[in-house]
């Protein structure tokens, strides 16, 4: 049995050498598993930190035979049900022997086991074969590396064309873009990890720095983190990261927050961490977390008054004036948390914790952040009822009470239904929150309900959601209360064995003000995007996507009727083991701003932008990515946007006196 087992590891060992040596798998199913969860909002931003959140959990997979119902939620497609079914069948069979048992369960089919399987990894051999053996057929083969590993990332970019802020010397920076960070893991137990970022337009490389040593299982220290680190709690309502999925491609994924309650923060956002210490005792059931946090944030302070009168959150210091808030307010932060789960029944925790300022803020209203002292106390939950998942929270700020309540119910099976019902008053001001809604995460004047479906069927897999919203005070955007929904449908089906085909169709209504004959005045807005596209695998190297996406912007009373049109192909190509090409050829034309179409696009490693296409033109780009060593990765990205209509492309310090935009960046990733 020994020389059968020596004989049959031998002969695998090529083919995990092989493995371990194509190009970028993290990176492919990273981009993938982004595709099924996210949709283009109508609102351009970067959401850089959701690639690197799944990026996080597939390089740091979930151990399948350790694992309970709250941690295989976290992997994108796992509803508590779907997790109850496996953990059913590991009590029935025994621990995993590999991940690839799974396509041996009945309840569970083949397409959704391809997309959680990147997310687990099976920890150790079982116990019936001989550990002492094994690692020296490994060690022979110096297949298991040292248990120091090291992962360094550097990006450079730079915009070929100089902007007004440049030309002008309003910016104090130069154009260069970079990013450093270098994290080194000993064993599974030890993390340190240090992170330089600057912007174009910054003055200095580290404009911004971020540290942190993370500490795992010690004694009884289940986590600690001295540094830069983030908590999520609950579903977001008291303390969260600066970043959170919303409503998107997947309509049961997003609604329920599923915390990590401690981790070492590695993210270039300049806000909404803390820094300091924390840690967190597990004892039996119970699990109990302190934190201390102490950093510099940037304000605008009132000179005459000396409060504060905005936070802003860009983390951008590109001017003198941007200069002037950085860091000009001190926020000390002192908190806790103990959590009791039972089993894979329940999980209920009790979390409190107080933020002091070196200076008061200033309201503009009587429902406006006041003070310098702030608490905030919550109660959250997640109860698990065979096919019945509830989950929520609760929190008090010593002023009003913020609550999200939802249910996720699995009737049959592949077949997904959720509710959830949200209420934000507008005199809870929370400081550190980013919970599920309408407005990226603002947990602040707003009530709504969400329902949402997904059913994975042999006719395809549907997705819907219908959001309704409202927002009881004024707004930014706003001078009296208003109101919206939204409506989403999406259909995906595999038509032929390598052909994919994905419809979708969204449709916001919301009050906004316009100006109607000098004044001005609420009045509703529709939004109706159509999408249609073909996902089509020539070959295991070769994949092409097309789309074609129509848009409509609507508003009846101030006689605004346009239309917006993208058309793009796009293909990835893996030329050799050691060598990925991406390109894409974008035409739009909108007939302003307001019908942009929106569209996530291929870049570095690490980085992830919805971008807004308007006007009429054409952007394209193309993505090199080599891998010369096992150990080194080089990307390099060209992109180029061309308006022929255009004389100038943006605006204010940013904009570019001819009808051109393009970029250039590199990037080397070293792991070993």
């Amino acid at each position: 049995m020994r020389l059968i087992l020596k004989i049959f590891l031998i002969i695998l060992l090529p083919f995990l050498s092989i493995n371990s040596q194509i190009i970028d798998s993290t990176e492919i199913q990273t981009e993938e598993t982004l595709d099924e969860i996210l949709d283009e909002s109508f609102v351009e931003e970067d959401n850089s930190d959701l690639y690197n959140s799944i990026e996080e959990l597939i390089l740091n997979p979930i151990d399948l035979n350790t694992a309970d119902i709250f941690e295989l939620q976290k992997i994108p497609g796992v509803e508590a049900n779907l997790a109850e079914i496996i953990l059913s069948y590991r009590n029935r069979f025994g621990p995993f022997y590999s991940v690839n048992e799974l396509y041996a369960m009945r309840e569970l089919d083949r397409e959704l086991i391809n997309r959680i399987i990147p997310f687990l990894k099976i920890e150790k051999f079982s116990a019936a074969i001989d550990s002492t053996f094994v690692d020296e057929v490994f060690t022979e083969k110096k297949i298991i590396p040292s248990s120091l590993k090291i992962n360094l990332r550097s990006r450079f970019g730079n915009d070929l064309q100089t902007r007004k802020g440049f030309e002008e010397g309003i910016y104090v920076g130069n154009k260069l873009r970079t990013y450093n960070r270098l994290l080194i893991k000993y064993s599974k137990q030890i993390q340190a990890g240090i992170l330089f970022d600057k912007d174009a337009g910054e003055k200095d490389f580290d404009d911004f720095k971020s540290f942190h040593l993370n500490l795992k299982d010690f004694g009884v220290l289940n986590n600690v983190v001295i540094g830069d680190y983030i908590l999520e709690f609950g579903q977001g309502l008291m303390l969260w990261s600066p970043y959170g999925f919303s409503k998107g491609a997947d309509a049961i994924f997003p609604v329920k927050r599923k915390g990590k309650i401690l981790k070492a923060y590695t993210s270039a956002t300049e806000y909404d961490f803390m820094r300091g210490g924390a840690a967190t005792i597990n004892y039996s059931d119970f699990s109990f977390t302190a934190f201390y946090s102490s950093r510099k944030i940037d304000v605008n302070v009132d000179s005459a008054t000396n409060k504060i009168t905005s936070t802003p959150k860009t983390g951008l210091h590109l001017t003198e004036n941007d200069l002037k808030k950085k860091g000009q307010v001190s926020e000390k932060t002192l908190g806790g948390r103990i959590s009791y789960k039972h089993q894979n029944i329940f999980n209920i925790a009790l979390s409190s914790y107080q933020s002091k300022f070196s200076n008061e803020f200033e309201p503009t209203s009587i429902y406006d952040i006041s003070g310098n002292n702030f608490r905030y106390h919550s109660f959250d939950y997640d109860f698990n009822f065979s096919s019945i998942n509830l989950f929520g929270e609760i929190v008090y700020n010593e002023t009003s009470v913020a609550s999200l309540n939802g249910v996720i119910i699995t009737p049959i099976k592949n077949f997904n239904i959720t509710a959830s019902l949200r209420s934000y008053p507008r005199n809870f001001a929370n400081l550190h929150g980013f919970a599920f809604g309408e407005q990226s995460g603002k947990t602040s004047n707003e009530f709504g309900i969400y329902y949402g479906i997904k059913w994975r069927s042999n006719f395809g897999l549907f997705n819907f959601y219908y959001d309704q919203f409202k927002f009881p005070f004024v707004t930014f955007e706003n001078p009296v209360p208003s109101s919206g929904d939204e409506f989403y449908i999406s259909y995906s089906k595999n038509i032929f064995s390598k052909t994919q085909l994905n419809l979708r169709l969204k449709s916001e209504r919301k009050e906004v003000t316009e100006k109607l004959n000098d004044l001005k005045t609420v009045v509703q807005r529709i939004r109706n995007s159509y999408r249609t596209e073909i996902v089509y695998d020539i070959s295991n190297k070769f994949r092409m996507k097309s789309r074609f996406e129509f848009n409509t912007y609507y508003i009846k009373d101030a006689e605004i009727n346009e239309k917006g049109l993208l058309v793009f192909q796009d293909v990835r190509y893996a030329a050799t083991k050691t060598l990925l090409l991406y390109g894409r050829i974008i035409f739009f034309e909108t007939d302003s701003f307001n019908s942009a179409v929106y569209e996530f696009e291929n870049d570095l490693t690490g980085v992830l932008t919805n971008l807004a296409m308007y006007g009429k033109g054409l952007r394209w780009y193309l993505i090199i990515r080599y891998r010369p060593f096992e150990f080194a990765t080089l990307s390099l990205k060209y992109s180029e946007t061309y308006k022929p209509n255009e004389i100038t492309l943006s605006s204010g310090n940013n904009l570019i006196r001819n009808n051109l935009d393009n970029r250039i960046s590199f990037q080397i990733d070293i792991s070993y």
